[in-house]
């Protein structure tokens, strides 16, 4: 009697077999990557969207546009304006910089613009190196994603700001999936040697990758392709040295080389702060590239993320560094999120491992989705428009102004006099008097001054009370005390406290 297979129940152990079990495991992991990758595009149209917005981002876009519109004037780098304003930056990135901003008319909206064009080549460049390890078109994707989403939601205020970090790590990114991206030749060797040069002299700072590639082709490398690799990076590092030495002179190495203060409890308290926003994805990829590290680039890969964390620590203990000394670090983690992803031999914990190194960002995303919105409901505009506010005021006011934002004072048609972070490291150093602005406030040589730091010690705080390091400090207290019996506030702005000379004989204070 023949029947219809249709109705007959399949077996037990079909519905249990592990091509099924692999199969829906498959579909959700893909499933948890799309939707990781759609979370990535709608958090990352925040900082791109905020691009073309006339305020301050972040303090050092009008520091960069100043070197921007000196080098597109032709004008020297590292001297020949004031003596205040310093630049501890090689130059390559104030010319692209500049260049782009012939175009668009404005060099902060060219850095900015060029900024998130390097993360998202950041993004793919993570992705690139996965894919060269084998990993699958999801497995790429997650890395890209991740990489994504950590920098729109925990450090959104980096992305599409006119700083040539992203940039100059975009090079390097790009130098280290180069390296990781076929079989080793002499062409492939040279230009991995020349991306990380580029990326150098945007960023000096980054070394990291370099350093780890440099030890990769030591270790691994072979006759012609390891000599290339060499030979050519030191033949580049020769060649841009000289190039300095003779277009910038010694300038050029004093403003680049100049020392910084270091304190070790601030290096503590900033590195214990992002291993607690990133410890998920350092526990899960930190031990799943343990395990991986015989299958290449997994060792390679874990030790940039061990080289990255090092150099973070380091550089966090130093005067103004930000969390951007930890961004090798996120971008290690990504990379090692889709190869850990790759390499898991069940395919069924892939969208499991995927959800665990994402935990934090998903945790964060409802916050960044509520300033996206608020945002763009109209406090954009609003405080678009009380920074225009802070600029007339400033361009109204004749003489010298010093501003805290940089921006500001550019904006406002100022030239540039002051910098804040080098002139005081400057100062403790020795290289600059003690007094140097506490003397030209006495003097009433500055006819507007713009602050929004707090001093370090209030008035009203117990002096025995020990506090915890201030994350940056750009004012020493003395510079406080001066303004308190030499100047007056005259205005309170979204940029922050505006100082006027006294003209009367009221008490200090008053």
């Amino acid at each position: 009697m023949n029947q219809d297979i249709r109705s007959e129940p399949l077996p037990s152990a079909a519905l249990f077999s592990p091509d099924m079990d692999q199969g829906a495991g498959q579909r959700a992991y893909r499933l948890t990557v799309w939707c990781l990758a759609a979370a990535a595009v709608v958090l990352m149209a925040y900082p791109a969207i905020r691009m073309g917005w006339n305020y301050e981002i972040d303090n050092t876009e009008g520091w960069n546009a100043y070197h921007q519109l000196r080098a597109m004037a032709g004008l020297p780098l590292y001297e020949g304006g004031s003596p205040l304003f310093f630049n501890n930056y090689p130059p390559l990135s104030f010319y692209l910089v500049g260049a782009l901003s012939l175009p668009f008319g404005d060099p902060v909206i060219a850095g900015r613009i060029l900024s998130l064009l390097g993360l998202v080549a950041i993004c793919l460049s993570a992705g690139s190196v996965v894919r060269s390890a084998g990993g699958s078109r999801l497995d790429g994707t997650l890395a890209a994603s991740t990489c994504a989403l950590i920098f729109a939601t925990f450090i959104a205020d980096h992305v599409a700001k006119n700083n040539p970090q992203l940039l100059a790590i975009a090079f390097i990114m790009a130098g280290l999936a180069t390296h990781l991206g076929g079989r080793p030749g002499i062409g492939r060797a040279a230009a991995t040697a020349l991306l990380f040069s580029i990326g150098v002299m945007t960023k000096h700072s980054l070394i990291c990758v370099p350093l780890v590639v440099a030890g990769d082709v030591l270790i691994n490398g072979r006759g012609r392709p390891r000599l290339a690799f060499f030979g050519f990076g030191l033949g580049l590092a020769v060649l841009c040295g000289g190039a300095m030495w003779v277009f910038a002179g010694k300038a050029f190495f004093v403003q680049l080389l100049a020392s910084r203060t270091w304190e070790v409890d601030r290096s503590f308290l900033f590195t214990t702060e992002i291993l607690g926003q990133f410890q998920a994805p350092m526990a899960v990829v930190g031990l799943g590239l343990i395990h991986f590290r015989r299958h290449r680039p997994a060792g390679l890969i874990l030790a940039y993320l061990g080289a990255s964390l090092a150099f973070g620590i380091f550089y966090s203990g130093g005067a103004g560094t930000d969390i951007n000394v930890y961004f090798d670090v996120f971008i290690a983690l990504s990379i090692g999120a889709g190869l850990v992803a790759h390499l898991l031999p069940v395919r069924r914990a892939r969208a499991v491992v995927a959800l665990a190194l994402n935990a934090g960002v998903l945790f964060y995303t409802p916050f960044s989705l509520g300033r996206f919105g608020w945002e763009m409901m109209g406090e954009m505009t609003y405080r678009e428009r009380l920074f225009q506010e802070d600029v007339d005021y400033v361009a109204a006011i004749p003489g010298v102004a010093l501003c805290h934002s940089h921006l500001l004072c550019l904006r406002a048609g100022k030239p540039a006099f002051y910098d804040p972070i080098n002139v005081l490291q400057a100062m403790i150093a020795g290289r600059l008097p003690a007094d140097t602005l506490t003397g030209m406030l006495r003097r009433h040589e500055i006819q507007v001054v713009e602050l929004s730091d707090p001093p370090r010690h209030p008035e009203d705080e117990n002096p025995g009370l020990p506090g915890l390091p201030t994350r940056f400090m750009d004012f020493p207290d003395d510079v406080f005390e001066a303004l308190r019996q030499e100047y007056v506030i005259d205005r309170i702005g979204i940029s922050g406290r505006f100082y006027r000379p006294r003209t009367d004989q009221s008490p200090p204070g008053k």
